[in-house]
């Protein structure tokens, strides 16, 4: 099976604006927020599902957070993520192809950026999918 993109996380410049957008427009429910401290800065992720895709936005408190600009300011899309089946081969793959990985060893998602191409990252496959049904579609705000 190949591996699907069911992940797509936006820097947003304002989370509740564009949390009220998706919800609206497309119908998006959300799942839970949560506030994720770095060696540089704090960031919001705010998880929203369709069903099936994870989509995250993402504020960063400052540009010198940890992977604020991965991709650029905001606003953009800031990463795509897929599952895979066999971590530790795709993490080989990625290395043996001339990509690098982003993250340090033992970090789930790891981040990798391809050779002259965006940011992406990978995860155990249905780790998006545990995710949600854990939070249930009502909305938590972990810390």
């Amino acid at each position: 099976m190949p591996n699907m993109i069911k992940h797509i996380a936006m820097r947003v410049i304002d989370i509740e604006e564009s949390k009220k957008f998706y919800e609206s427009v497309f119908q998006y429910k959300h799942v839970n927020t949560v506030l994720r401290k770095g060696k540089h800065g704090d960031h919001i992720s705010c998880h929203m599902t369709d069903g099936y895709m994870d989509l995250t936005l993402i504020h960063y408190e400052s540009d010198d957070s940890d992977e604020a600009n991965f991709a650029g300011p905001a606003p953009c899309i800031h990463h795509i993520g897929m599952e895979v089946e066999d971590l530790d081969a795709f993490i080989q793959g990625v290395k043996d192809s001339g990509g690098e990985i982003l993250t340090e060893p033992g970090h789930l998602p790891v981040k990798f950026r391809s050779p002259g191409g965006p940011v992406a990252e990978v995860v155990p496959m249905k780790r998006w999918e545990a995710e949600t049904l854990a939070a249930g579609v009502h909305g938590k705000v972990l810390a």
